[in-house]
């Protein structure tokens, strides 16, 4: 027996009504705000991530899952950014505009140890803004993130916020980390001890409980950035304290890959144990120049999809009105059913019918299986009489209505 690959799964039916909500309502607020959708190819070059994400993160390192085929080194997209910063510019869409804004929602892949909240597939809904350094584009990222969470019914969720500055300031950030953790080396996991060279922002992001703990000690701070970068996060939370946007200012939130730049996020939700985040942005205003596309400042965010589904207070079922089930008893009835059937649907009116052949009894079953809110049992004596039977499944009463006038009745419901 064939299973599915560990760390996917398999969204049934009964589940894809939430993901169809979901993803129903972040169109409807991206619109809203001002965002196209975009969607960009689930195969990549190897080279774009390696050149954009940094060689040192741990997707690059680990994470990646390459497909070598004759001269093509390729990758399944880990994230979607990179391939939305691609496409902006092999598509010259810089040139037709002085900022785009853009929105996509599709499955990323990532070669990960699967468990709660993280998955090898996973699917993100996420936002990039592409041309403005305005920190007022920060504040609309932010507060476009905080209402897509409410319209999919999320609560008691927190946003951390930090500013890693520019370039300089980074650099300075990373040297003093170095510097604070030189003499605590020993005392770090293996991972972080080897993360000290290569990329010391990881052990910050480390869930060892002896890193959390030092990390913890050092009592960070954001005095590392420069005027300009402070005076641009001072109007970042300036503005989103307007606008009425809690956010608790965390010096050690670092994002996990080398474009970010000053403003940096995370939403966090106690629901999903170690793997909290329900999702993270922030700048990336170097990322473009990487691709020789100029000086381009850019500001995005993400969402996991199935983490978003574990934090939900509820969960969305198909709406036991919406579903005529047509029920035939008889060949006879068979084909006049398959008429009505037509009709129905051309009516706009979602419809289905059973071929089973089976008992009413079995077939009442299946439409109960199905939360169809009414029955349509069309028989011998409907068929004498020139008329269907037409029965509440909620209530359990039915009527006899005339096979010409069933349209109408079931509009008027």
């Amino acid at each position: 027996m064939f299973t599915r690959v560990r760390g996917t799964q398999d969204i049934l039916p009964q589940d894809s009504f939430s993901w169809q909500e979901v993803e129903e309502g972040a169109r409807r607020i991206f619109s809203l705000y001002g965002y196209q959708e975009i969607r960009t190819p689930i195969l990549e070059k190897a080279s774009l991530f390696n050149h954009s994400l940094g060689e040192t993160t741990e997707i690059v390192q680990k994470q990646m899952f390459e497909i070598k085929h004759s001269k093509d080194h390729l990758v399944l997209r880990p994230e979607g950014t990179v391939p939305v910063v691609r496409a902006f510019l092999e598509n010259n869409l810089n040139k037709t505009k002085d900022a785009g804004k853009f929105y996509y929602i599709g499955p990323m892949f990532r070669a990960e140890r699967p468990q709660k909240g993280r998955l090898r597939q996973f699917h993100h809904i996420g936002a990039e803004a592409i041309g403005s350094i305005s920190p007022y584009l920060d504040i609309e990222i932010i507060s476009l993130s905080d209402r897509l969470l409410k319209e999919f019914g999320v609560k008691d969720y927190e946003i951390v916020l930090n500013s890693l500055g520019c370039s300089k300031d980074k650099a300075g950030f990373a040297e003093e980390l170095r510097s604070r953790l030189k003499g605590r080396l020993a005392k770090l996991c293996p991972d972080c001890q080897k993360r000290y060279k290569r990329n010391v922002f990881r052990i910050l992001d480390c869930k060892n409980a002896a890193c959390k703990k030092i990390i913890s000690s050092l009592s960070l701070t954001c005095d590392y950035l420069c005027s300009e970068c402070r005076s641009h996060f001072e109007s970042v939370t300036r503005g989103l304290e307007s606008i009425g946007i809690s956010c608790q200012l965390l010096p050690s939130l670092v994002r996990g890959l080398d474009y970010y730049t000053r403003t940096v996020f995370e939403i966090r939700h106690n629901r999903l144990g170690s793997q909290d985040a329900l999702g993270a942005g922030g700048r990336y205003d170097n990322l473009v120049s990487r691709f020789a596309g100029g000086d381009t400042p850019a500001i995005g965010f993400a969402f996991g999809v199935e983490r978003l589904l574990l934090a939900r207070d509820h969960h969305c079922v198909p709406c036991a009105r919406c579903l005529i089930y047509v029920i035939p008893l008889g060949q006879k009835a068979e084909e006049k059913c398959i008429q009505l059937l037509h009709s129905l649907r051309s009516n706009q009116i979602a419809a289905d019918m059973d071929y089973s052949g089976r008992s009413l009894k079995a077939k009442m079953r299946q439409a109960n299986e199905a939360n169809a809110g009414f029955c349509v049992i069309i028989g011998e004596n409907e068929l004498a009489k020139g008329v269907v039977t037409l029965k509440n499944m909620a209530c359990g009463e039915q009527e006899e209505v005339k096979q010409e006038e069933l349209i109408e009745k079931i509009k008027n419901l």
